[in-house]
């Protein structure tokens, strides 16, 4: 991606189509997560933006530690703790997500993508950081049930973004994942459909 301003474009556009999604949503429905109702879902992704606005102030010109594959490959060993505060979300109704937007999205389109925050793995680039967060808001928007159908711009961020941890990983391999239609390749990089041979080894590049 050469203008690293588009995906702002794009995450701002994927949790327009969830904040236009939430009000139909059966909050009680099973999602696609295991044992997460749509609502632990929502609390989820409601922190985002919260998380962001809090990030946005850490701004600064300092080098960053962590890449965009370091963070998405990083996610598994937040597993609990994320499972763990999702649930006390849902149970306090911390699910306003649209509150969270509008009070970010101004900060946002104002940021210099260039520079480095403090998220909760450690310093990253604005830049990473914001696909990180695409990836977030297109995953979990598609495991709502109903699924909210991704924005196009946001599913191809987020598919990129999975190329580029297996390209660490098992460079070998990016020429079969290329070949997988955007949303199943979605689905196997983050172990929502099972891999497919050679993949299988390589998969999930985020859980």
């Amino acid at each position: 991606m050469t203008d690293e301003s588009v995906v702002v474009d794009a995450l701002i556009a994927q949790w327009r189509l969830i904040e236009r999604a939430v009000p139909s949503l059966d909050l009680d429905r099973p999602s696609r997560v295991r044992s997460w109702t749509n609502r632990e879902v929502l609390a989820h992704l409601a922190v985002q933006p919260v998380l962001l606005r809090r990030f946005l102030r850490t701004a600064s010109s300092d080098s960053a530690r962590f890449t965009l594959a370091d963070n998405l490959s990083g996610t598994h060993a937040l597993a609990e703790v994320i499972d763990s505060s999702v649930r006390e979300a849902a149970r306090a109704g911390r699910i306003a997500f649209a509150a969270g937007v509008d009070d970010v999205v101004d900060d946002l389109i104002a940021a210099n993508l260039a520079q480095s925050i403090r998220s909760v793995q450690g310093s990253i680039r604005l830049a990473d950081y914001l696909v990180t967060r695409c990836v977030e808001a297109v995953v979990h928007g598609l495991d709502f049930s109903p699924a909210v159908e991704p924005d196009p711009m946001a599913e191809e961020i987020v598919a990129e973004a999975f190329i580029s941890v297996l390209e660490e990983r098992a460079a070998a391999l990016v020429p079969q994942a290329r070949q997988l239609p955007r949303r199943q390749w979605i689905d196997m990089a983050t172990d929502r459909v099972a891999a497919s041979e050679p993949l299988r080894g390589a998969l999930p590049v985020m859980r």
